[in-house]
């Protein structure tokens, strides 16, 4: 192979030379004009001149060697000879390891993505444990004359202790009721015919009847919906209902509503598809996509999704495992919005599982995101360790 000679050190070195000749000539001739002004006689000012024309010599004589040395660097060309020994005896097998994806909770790429929750704030922790606090994205149905909500700490669940308490001040309410509804991630993607699975936390001191609908974003169009009777009670009630929908809506909604006056808690509410993959949790056609790309491995749940911009926001594995009602969640400081870690160490595993990948798991090594961006990853893909749940 032949290669053109670089000559960029040769270009340096003669304009080296060249400064230095200026330089040093400056000096001779500083030296020289001192000289003229100490001196009295005619001699010494005849030798400053000789000295200065020999000070001249010295620098042309400098400038043709430089360009002199320049010049055949330009012309040369110098032959370098690489062998490559491609023979089969000396290959080297590429790893079937090497390819896999690498997972990251980041925009919902998870809660809201990938997970098929559809709802969002399912158990009104979002807001913080100080109380009454935001429970957005849940609104309400009817106006603050006729409905009154507010979070407080009365939940069965130890770990994640806000609920919502919602009071009906009406006796006869407008049709339809009065209520709550979420919009889910950016709407819920209802699709006729599909059935889905509605589990919800209920407490009531009194006998009442709640109707779960799905229904379009401005609650016009109804997908769905079902009545639900609350026994009275001072313990908390778990409820769940099928709902199959009668339309498609790529914008829909989750309501809960009521007509009969009084005060009822809600907490951990759920609706899921019933058709996700395998029936784990995941959403069919977005694992059908990862399924095409044979990952070998999968990296999860993130990189600064575990860290956190300050430590207590740190995603911790053993808050993510065990029931779902029970699993605190947490605020994700670095992207900036609650999980409820229903995604989580299990459903993590669980998906690498049904993609043929080994796990690789991230887990946050004491520090947060604004002292380090370091990761320690459990290479069990390399050493052929395998997490199990």
């Amino acid at each position: 192979m032949e290669v053109s000679a670089n000559f960029s050190f040769t270009m340096f070195f003669c304009f080296f030379l060249t400064a230095l000749s200026f330089q040093w000539f400056y000096i001779c001739t500083f030296r020289s004009q001192l000289a003229c002004k100490v001196s009295r006689g005619s001699k010494q000012l005849m030798g400053s001149k000789e000295a200065f024309r020999r000070i001249i010599f010295c620098v042309l004589l400098l400038l043709c060697v430089s360009c002199k040395c320049l010049t055949s660097e330009v012309n040369t060309t110098q032959l370098a000879v690489l062998k490559v020994d491609a023979s089969p005896q000396h290959a080297r097998k590429i790893p079937e390891t090497l390819f896999g994806i690498f997972f990251e909770e980041i925009n919902h790429a998870g809660a809201g993505g990938i997970w098929a929750e559809l709802v969002s704030n399912r158990g009104f922790e979002a807001g913080g444990p100080n109380t009454p606090s935001s429970i957005d994205p849940w609104s309400i149905i009817g106006n603050e004359s006729v409905i009154s909500v507010a979070t407080d700490r009365s939940s069965c669940f130890s770990r994640n202790i806000i609920a919502l308490r919602m009071e009906v001040l009406c006796g006869d309410c407008q049709a339809g009721g009065v209520g709550i509804y979420n919009p889910g991630f950016w709407g819920m993607n209802i699709e006729d015919g599909k059935n889905y699975s509605l589990v919800m936390y209920a407490k009531s001191l009194e006998n009442t009847e709640l109707t779960v609908s799905l229904t379009s974003s401005d609650g016009l169009q109804n997908l769905s919906s079902a009545t639900i009777q609350v026994a009275g009670t001072s313990n908390w009630t778990k409820l769940e209902q099928k709902l199959v929908a009668k339309g498609t809506n790529r914008t829909s909604r989750l309501q809960i509503t009521t007509n009969k006056k009084g005060v009822i808690w809600l907490d951990q509410i759920s609706l899921m598809p019933s058709d996700t993959y395998k029936g784990h949790g995941f959403r069919k056609e977005l694992v059908s996509m990862l399924l095409d790309l044979k990952p070998q491995f999968m990296r999860f749940p993130g990189g600064c999704f575990v860290e956190g911009q300050w430590l207590r926001n740190a995603f911790r594995w053993r808050e993510s495992v065990g029931p779902w009602e029970e699993r605190p969640g947490h605020f994700g400081d670095v992207w900036g919005y609650w999980t409820d870690d229903g995604l989580g160490y299990y459903e993590f595993l669980q998906l690498s599982e049904d993609l043929g990948a080994a796990p690789i798991w991230v887990f946050n090594n004491g520090n947060y995101f604004f002292i380090t961006e370091a990761h320690i990853f459990c290479y069990c893909l390399f050493s052929r360790i395998y997490w199990t749940a």
